[in-house]
């Protein structure tokens, strides 16, 4: 069976929502739950949503609100399934709180060829830096960040999952950035890079990308993706020069804050 680079992504997000939330089948897709992060979109979504007309929208939005309701929790994003109209969602969505976010999805169309390591920058596995590992995840400015601490939070209870390989880019003492590969089955999703220092931000994150595009070829991957914001060029500009092209889109829709 032949699958779409869309659908590569999508199944990537399902199996981590799987890990660090509880489902449940609504009648017009899945909520993905957990009582412990409740602020986190990614813990608190539903997701795979399959709607019609307006009509039905209505109805979906009507029946997950009052579901996450009930048990104490706000949805905090929407995504359609693969082949869904996100029109006939966001034409809905947009009116009652929500932002469309796109995403380019990636597939690797050729390995990108060896160079020397920037000395100056390791990467490094996040199992033996959980400190600066987590430090990448908070606001700079606010460290009691709780949207970024929850995320954290969740990403730390995967690091000991051996299909979840997460890495911290550092610069001397300091965390620059993180990145991870993350196999399902034989696909190998690429994670960030997310770059957080503000000197030398694309060298570090050329080193990350790098550095996971050689594990994945090291383990001899066929199906490499990845997804980036369609409004971020230099990302876009950047993937492509190490070998991948977009082969898709997937949008979503967040709640605002507030």
């Amino acid at each position: 069976m032949d699958r779409t680079t869309v659908g590569s992504l999508l199944r990537t997000t399902q199996a981590f929502c799987l890990q660090v939330c509880e489902k449940e089948t609504l009648d017009f897709g899945i909520a993905y739950y957990s009582p412990r992060f409740p602020r986190l979109a990614e813990a608190n979504q539903f997701r795979e949503v399959v709607v019609s007309d307006a009509a039905a929208m209505a109805t979906a939005f009507e029946q997950a609100e009052e579901w996450f309701r009930s048990h104490g929790l706000t949805c905090m994003r929407w995504a359609p399934a693969e082949g869904c109209d996100a029109a006939i969602l966001g034409s809905f969505l947009i009116e009652r709180g929500f932002h469309e976010e796109r995403f380019s999805v990636l597939h690797l169309s050729h390995w990108p060829e060896a160079a020397a390591a920037k000395s100056d920058i390791r990467i490094l596995p996040a199992r033996a830096m959980r400190g600066a590992f987590r430090s990448t995840f908070l606001n700079s400015k606010d460290e009691s960040d709780v949207g970024g601490a929850m995320l954290a939070d969740a990403y730390a209870e995967r690091l000991d999952d051996p299909q979840f390989d997460m890495f911290v880019a550092m610069q001397g003492d300091t965390a620059a950035g993180r990145c991870g590969l993350y196999q399902v089955g034989d696909i190998a999703r690429v994670i960030g890079p997310n770059v957080i220092a503000q000197v030398n931000a694309g060298a570090i994150q050329e080193a990350m990308l790098r550095h996971v595009l050689a594990m994945a070829h090291r383990l001899t991957f066929r199906n490499v993706c990845a997804q980036v914001e369609e409004s971020d060029a230099a990302s876009l500009l950047h993937f492509e020069r190490y070998g991948f092209i977009q082969d898709g889109r997937i949008v979503e829709f967040a709640r605002r804050e507030g």
